[in-house]
């Protein structure tokens, strides 16, 4: 219809340099495609109410996603109870809407960033939804006692996910990969760690600022992302840092994505970790 009105012919509409996203919309071939431009496209035509969700709004509110964006991911949309279902093409299509609040990314309508986390609660991994819920708290999105009302008020799959994870969500987490190691930490049995706290000497210098502190034990915890390889500068900081902790009498624990999914790194982790945490 836009394209009627602005006098763009059905010879223009079929030419190579265009792309077809969905039914009904066209964009250059030469334009990058991304999460934001599928989402945008689809959004075009649409029918109206509805908001994306589920994980499609996790990423379009920026919350921390389990894996990376791929562009046969189909995008989930939400109407209310009693419109139809959307049957088309790349879109998973969901009813409840009038039970969500919502908000706009960008002029895109999205479900509000708790429901959002409570709407994949039969999706995600514990550990996955855990680091949704420290983001949430992190960047002021929820407080604890948002999170834990949200869970106890659902009675949907994925519902028991949720009332377990809610109360062990911390703002202190700095990062999603921090939030599943604490996951596997307390899954392993093992105590809470302090996050993200500064460590000084008894004659008050400041030592550093650990991912985990168990204070009592003395022992640090570091997760060590790419950049901390790749930084030259990064890794030297690192080293000194740790130099200095283990000078003053801490044990330093490096562990890095290959200690929480690999089978072998992971039985080494909880090992280490349960051997000096119970010395």
């Amino acid at each position: 219809m836009e394209a009627t009105a602005a006098d763009v012919g059905a010879e223009r509409l079929r030419a190579g340099d265009l792309l077809v996203p969905t039914s009904g919309v066209r964009v250059l071939r030469s334009d990058e495609v991304t999460f934001e431009s599928r989402a945008r496209a689809f959004a075009a035509v649409l029918p109206q109410p509805f908001a994306f969700s589920h994980l499609t709004a996790a990423r379009l509110l920026d919350l921390p996603a389990p894996r990376i964006w791929q562009p046969d991911e189909p995008l989930h949309v939400m109407r209310p109870k009693g419109t139809p279902l959307i049957v088309r093409a790349g879109v998973k299509s969901h009813r409840g809407l009038e039970r969500r609040d919502t908000e706009f990314v960008d002029g895109l309508p999205v479900t509000d960033p708790i429901e959002t986390w409570a709407d994949l609660g039969s999706e995600l991994a514990e550990d996955d939804l855990l680091a949704m819920a420290d983001a949430l708290l992190a960047r002021d999105l929820a407080r604890p006692k948002d999170l834990d009302r949200t869970a106890a008020d659902r009675r949907t799959r994925g519902s028991a996910a949720l009332r377990r994870c809610a109360p062990l969500a911390r703002a202190g987490a700095a990062s999603p990969w921090e939030s599943k190691a604490r996951h596997a930490f307390l899954s392993w049995g093992l105590p809470e760690p302090e996050l993200n706290v500064d460590v000084f000497t008894p004659e008050g210098r400041w030592l550093a600022k650990p991912d985990f502190l168990w204070r009592e034990r003395r022992i640090v915890g570091e997760y060590d992302g790419d950049q901390h390889r790749t930084n030259r500068s990064q890794w030297q900081y690192e080293r000194e840092r740790r130099a200095g902790l283990e000078d003053a009498g801490y044990t330093y624990v490096e562990m890095t994505s290959l200690s929480l999914v690999s089978r072998q790194h992971r039985r080494a982790l909880r090992e280490r970790l349960t051997r000096l945490l119970s010395e």
